[in-house]
């Protein structure tokens, strides 16, 4: 007899959460719905869909926590109000989370309780090599725009916030790297060196004066395109250069360089530099080394590799960068590699 009242008691229980639940969810898509929401911000530029830091509307404290919300929401947890009470309040007063609420509970809810049977999508599991290149390259954009939001509201509560901002960063660059299409993988990486620049404001550091000294500043060289061909292929054929296959070609205006691989050290070529660099060391500076462990930088610092030797009367120098297990053969590993040279600036060694 006992054990039925028990039993009744957990069902009344069980019963009220799952109404207190389905009401409180009822009431945050009704209190702001998105009919509701401003159309200000629309604009028919594709790319504003990244721009998560305007007006400060992103919030990296709360906007995580909003999947495992919802999640708890679905699946009528009674804690679920006392358990996300500060992020419910701020989804009161905050429309763009809101709105993110809204987009997300409608999804998991299609996913979690479907209406019919589901569609057979394939078999196996699928790589990320077997995904959209335009689904990688968004994901790629909204992490680096993510870690931008991250650093611009770190600098302004005056907290740090590197480390977690660089993980966003590393992991746009790895999954950049299986994105076969040299065209897309740039685009998915557009906004990388400026959000990199970031980690600068307000250190000092001497990156910042740096980059101002830069005699040259080099890109990697898109690997298609009939123009980029015709000048990969000059290149190839100097003195200095490798196999296409592994070797990445740099260009500066109407100079060009190339990194090249022996074993597991990475070589740097340039050529026909300034005459004010002839005949005196110079220092490279890789604005992106920092994010990419696996690379042991000569001297430790991917911002002040200096040169052992001084350029030659023809403006041609090598010089060691560093090791790395990674190999320029693997094609993708080669894409994480030409994410990390995406800037590359050289300038004159102090005397």
């Amino acid at each position: 007899m006992e054990q039925h009242e028990q039993h009744k008691d957990n069902n009344e229980y069980r019963q009220n959460g799952q109404e207190q639940a389905h009401a409180l969810a009822s009431w945050l898509l009704e209190v702001m719905p998105p009919s509701s929401l401003s159309s200000e911000a629309d604009t028919s530029d594709a790319e504003a869909q990244f721009e998560l830091t305007l007006q400060g509307d992103y919030h990296p404290r709360f906007y995580p926590q909003l999947p495992d919300f919802v999640f708890a929401l679905l699946n009528n947890d009674p804690q679920a109000a006392t358990h996300y009470a500060p992020l419910l309040f701020h989804l009161m007063g905050c429309r763009v989370c809101h709105e993110g609420f809204v987009e997300i509970y409608d999804a998991m809810d299609a996913a979690l309780h479907p209406h019919g049977p589901r569609p057979i999508l394939g078999q196996g599991t699928r790589t990320l090599a077997g995904m959209p290149p335009l689904l990688l390259q968004h994901l790629c954009r909204a992490w680096i725009s993510q870690a931008e939001a991250v650093l611009r509201l770190a600098r302004r509560d005056d907290t740090n916030s590197d480390a977690l901002a660089r993980l966003l960063l590393q992991q746009a660059i790895q999954l950049s790297s299986h994105i076969a299409q040299p065209s897309i993988r740039r685009e998915a990486l557009t906004d990388l060196v400026r959000v990199a620049t970031l980690f600068d404001e307000g250190q000092d550091n001497g990156r910042a004066s740096t980059r101002e000294q830069a005699t040259h500043s080099y890109t990697p060289v898109l690997a298609s395109g009939r123009g980029t061909v015709r000048r990969t292929e000059t290149a190839m054929r100097s003195k200095d250069a490798a196999p296409q296959s592994v070797s990445l070609v740099l260009h500066s205006q109407t100079l060009e360089g190339t990194i090249t691989q022996q074993g597991q050290t990475l070589l740097l070529h340039l050529r026909d530099l300034d005459t004010s660099l002839r005949g005196s060391p110079v220092v490279v500076s890789i604005l992106l080394g920092s994010l990419l462990e696996p690379i042991r930088w000569r001297g430790g610092n991917p911002f002040a590799i200096r040169s052992t030797e001084s350029v030659d009367t023809t403006g041609s120098l090598t010089l060691i960068l560093g090791e790395t297990e990674l190999r320029m053969t693997n094609p993708e590993e080669r894409n994480m590699l030409e994410a990390t040279f995406l800037l590359v600036e050289v300038y004159r060694a102090d005397a």
